[in-house]
């Protein structure tokens, strides 16, 4: 009953007390009547540069462990034609994955890098 209860008033006072954050968090250049920036980027680009670092800093240990799980699977296959099919399939979308997660950034980077050199030409 106990938790019935708490599970109901937790949610409920968590919502009462998250606008009194929003409330609390200042902005220097919105006092002369502009908007504030929230995110401290001045272009997409910037957004979506860090976006990227951050999706390879997160996922970078994601496919390392995901690897260390396959060989686990590897070992546990025990020569059985069927799971170690399985696991080859596995480790072949695992690298593929990887190659995404952190050839998206090279990509971006090799685009900026064009980009800017057009600019420059003009």
């Amino acid at each position: 009953m106990i938790k019935k209860i708490f599970a109901r008033a937790l949610p409920f006072s968590l919502s009462l007390a998250l606008p009194f954050v929003v409330l609390a968090s200042g902005c220097d250049s919105a006092s002369a009547g502009g908007l504030c920036n929230p995110l401290g980027y001045n272009s997409l680009w910037e957004f979506l540069q860090r976006m990227l670092q951050l999706i390879t800093q997160i996922g970078f240990p994601v496919i390392v462990l995901f690897i260390v799980f396959i060989g686990f699977k590897f070992i546990t296959a025990e020569g059985k034609p069927e799971e170690i099919a399985k696991v080859r399939s596995l480790f072949f979308w695992a690298i593929v994955g990887s190659l995404v997660v952190l050839g998206a950034q090279a990509l971006a980077l090799a685009i900026q890098a064009t980009v800017n050199d057009i600019q420059a030409g003009l």
